[in-house]
């Protein structure tokens, strides 16, 4: 499973998906997280379309976001991705909570 969240610097979530610089995606394996990596959505400068700002979570299963607009909810929902809204700032953090509620 890989999952993303929106962030500037890798260390804390960006409050709106849209206006992120990018994405932290961890991929987890047996409720652990075996790899991270930060992705630049540097489409997102040249391309307004949908498909242009969720490029980088095409293989993506889990977006962790603070808000979400119904438009993107939407589309990141027809593209079957699971959307999980947090409250949590901190990246880390919230790949912890996120972990611990499944196991």
């Amino acid at each position: 499973m890989k999952i993303a969240i929106p962030t500037d610097d890798g260390e804390i979530i960006v409050s709106q998906c849209r206006c992120s610089r990018g994405f932290i995606v961890a991929t987890v394996k047996s409720g652990k997280i075996i790899h991270e990596e930060l992705r630049w959505n540097l489409l997102s400068e040249i391309l307004t379309s949908e498909e242009g700002l969720f490029y980088n979570l095409c293989d993506c299963d889990v977006v962790i976001v603070n808000q979400l607009s119904e438009r993107h909810r939407q589309t990141l929902g027809g593209k079957k991705k699971k959307i999980v809204l947090t409250a949590e700032t901190d990246v880390k953090k919230a790949f912890d909570s996120f972990l611990d509620q499944k196991s």
